[in-house]
């Protein structure tokens, strides 16, 4: 495993040491939280939030546990900091499923369009964060390309917040160190520092992160510098194999794949400019990102190690004005990236079946770039007076995307050296260059009541995300074109928020339909004839109790169903009308707050996931489970904290993730036991 070279921290280091000027215009702030944030999208109640506070109480050690409590979200965790993602459908996987969710920071994507990361959250700072926004169902008419099945935003710490300094410690010699200081008028720098050995064996992590922003005058344009940098250096823990394995406390700790490792580095920089002009705001945001992943690909056989990498760059430029009651939003996207992916074994395989022995060689697989050219044009408006207390919206996005695949190797399906596998020829195929396009149009029309007491909403959207490289040019066997269409998400969804004295809350109901759904055939051929159902409910709510206590339950009903019938490459036989497999039908949190004192606050949380099928012809079954979690802190004084969080209160053991595959048959990701973290919390 590749440890972090810390040359790649001079450059951080230098920009750090400016020291720039900032002046803020209070008249713009709420026009320009619609440049940042997503709560600045008209009134969508499919838009939750956690604050700097919530995140503090949570002080998460994986995604998995901030956004459990957001309704229509589950992070599923793998090994480590890896992890899969459902956003009202099934948890996706895949070569480009990861794409079907745009994951941004500060309101800027994290990964150009075709590029997505499966494991996207560990690249950002969700950790250091000020709050995590979600927007559940599509949202690509504003966001664009990914934002299908919906959008994950990170906002980092303002400049003006607090300066602290934290620590945890726990189970597996977890320990981090968390620093935010500034000036809290010019600048904010934010750090992490983790390392973890794991709970399984050969399955730590080592994770460094840092946020740096400043706030600038340029003439008549405020401001913010932003600049986030993300190592991971990562053992990796595979499956577990067998009926019930996770069960087993004795076994749930081993690790069949000792050698898997996961090396990944990101850096982002931004540079938001925001300009007051009348009756509105201009905003422009240009941006550059950079990352390098290498990992062993342990789940194939040879074991093959993948390195890919990208460097991109892009703006956007958003014209928000108020005329009347209507807020009018303009504006486009431009972004370039070059993306390039190997793939190479290291050794000859000899220990599989005959024909994964002939067709798998020893050498390069796959050495391609691939260029991408985005541009896009979107317009939005809201306030339209409908009538007493009635308002309509809208938004259309248009987009161009352009891929320029070049294969550094040889065309077709030979070795590197150009001689012929048996069997056929090899497994893995590479495509001759070609260039491919992309144009899109996705849109959204709604009402909204602006009562008080109770409020409604009905929307009709169309999310899109276009076929990500790894599916367009990574293909295998006979396999030497694939013209992929984009998938489309087509979705109608009303709700209702409310707040009634001590009760408060949203509920959403949605039913859409996917077409163009990118899967793997019988053939082993990557095509683009899926079409799925998905309808479902998600409901949050807050009770306020008069003894400061209160009770937040966040509830998730999912109904997500096949609407064609295939056999796949994994020997899955899909059937129409079958539920997709890890889709479970129900999923909840309660998480009861209170207060001993004035000093001590506590929460204890239930989180439930039922049980949902780990294949595609609905024949296998993870029996689902139900969680405790307890977390306490007390002020010692004004400036000094200490916390106390306990995860899987009841040691119960469960799954994290519960698939079937036909040639390893039932295989799980293991819970973790019961675990005590330890933190103090200073305010300098």
């Amino acid at each position: 495993m590749k440890k972090l070279d810390y040359r790649v921290l001079l450059p951080i280091i230098t920009l750090l040491s400016f020291n720039l000027t900032s002046e803020t215009l209070e008249e713009i702030i709420v026009l320009e939280k619609k440049t940042s944030t997503l709560n600045g999208w008209s009134q969508n109640l499919s838009i939750s939030s956690l604050n700097s506070d919530d995140l503090i109480k949570l002080g998460a050690q994986h995604p998995k546990q901030i956004f459990r409590r957001i309704s229509g979200v589950w992070i599923s965790r793998g090994s480590g900091q890896e992890h899969l993602t459902s956003m009202r459908s099934p948890v996706l996987s895949g070569p480009g499923a990861c794409g079907s969710f745009l994951i941004m920071e500060d309101g800027v994507p994290v990964r150009p369009s075709g590029f997505c990361n499966v494991n996207g959250l560990f690249e950002t700072s969700y950790e250091l964060a000020q709050g995590v926004e979600a927007i559940t169902g599509p949202a690509s008419a504003r966001y664009g390309a990914n934002a299908m099945h919906g959008v994950i935003n990170v906002l980092t710490k303002e400049v003006k917040s607090e300066n602290k300094f934290m620590t945890n410690i726990g189970p597996n010699d977890y320990r981090n160190i968390k620093l935010s200081i500034g000036d809290l008028e010019k600048w904010k720098l934010n750090a992490l520092l983790i390392s973890n050995d794991g709970f399984r064996e050969d399955s730590g992590y080592d994770q460094q992160k840092i946020n740096f922003k400043s706030e600038l005058n340029i003439s008549d344009w405020d401001g913010v510098f932003n600049l986030n940098f993300t190592n991971l250096n990562q053992e990796t823990a595979g499956y577990l194999n067998g009926l019930n394995a996770y069960k087993n406390s004795n076994f749930n700790k081993k690790n069949g794949n000792p050698e898997a490792y996961r090396d990944a580095s990101s850096l982002r920089v931004s540079l938001k400019l925001k300009k007051e002009i009348e009756s509105g705001i201009l905003s422009f945001v240009p941006y550059f990102r950079k990352n390098e992943m290498e990992f062993l690909q342990h789940y194939l056989p040879g074991t093959p190690v993948e390195e890919n990498s990208h460097t991109s760059y892009g703006a956007i430029f958003q014209r928000i004005v108020n005329l009347g009651e209507i807020t009018w939003v303009s504006g486009f996207q431009i972004e370039m990236a070059n993306m390039d992916l190997k793939e190479t074994q290291q050794n000859a395989l000899t220990d599989s079946s005959a024909f994964n022995n002939a067709t798998r060689p020893k050498g390069k697989h796959y050495d391609y770039e691939a260029e991408s050219k985005v541009f896009a044009l979107f317009s939005g408006i809201e306030g339209i007076n409908l009538g007493k207390n009635l308002q309509g919206f809208g938004d259309i996005r248009a987009e161009s995307i352009n891929y320029s695949y070049d294969n550094k190797m040889i065309d077709g399906n030979t070795r590197d050296d150009g001689s012929v596998c048996g069997f056929g020829g090899c497994y893995y195929n590479r495509p001759a260059d070609r260039t491919d396009d992309h144009q899109e149009i996705s849109a959204r029309l709604g009402l909204e009541t602006s009562n008080e007491g109770i409020n409604y909403f009905a929307q009709s959207s169309l999310g899109f995300r276009p076929p990500q490289i790894n599916e367009a040019y990574r293909l295998q066997k006979k396999q030497s074109v694939s013209d992929l269409d984009s998938e489309k998400l087509s979705m109608f969804e009303i709700g209702s928020k409310f707040a009634f004295n001590r009760v408060n809350g949203t509920i959403s109901f949605y039913k859409g339909k996917k077409k163009n759904s990118i899967f793997r055939d019988s053939e082993n051929f990557i095509i683009d004839n899926g079409k799925t159902n998905h309808e479902g409910m998600e409901l949050t709510s807050r009770v306020q109790f008069k003894n400061k206590s209160s009770l937040l339950a966040t509830l998730t009903y999912g109904d997500h169903k096949y609407e064609f019938s295939s056999d796949t490459s994994t020997r899955e036989k899909i059937r129409e009308g079958n539920t997709i497999d890890t889709a479970p039908k129900l999923m909840g949190n309660l998480i009861w707050s209170f207060s001993i004192n004035n000093s001590i606050f506590s929460e204890i949380e239930l989180e439930h996931i039922d049980s949902y099928f780990t294949d595609a012809a609905n024949l296998h079954e993870y029996e689902g489970h139900t969680l405790f979690h307890f977390r306490s802190s007390w002020d010692y004084t004004s400036r000094l904290t200490g916390h106390l969080r306990i995860e899987n209160l009841t040691d119960k053991d469960y799954a994290e993730r519960a698939d079937f595959n036909a040639f390893g048959g039932d295989r799980y990701f293991p819970g973790l036991p019961r675990e005590a973290y330890i933190g103090l919390e200073y305010s300098l």
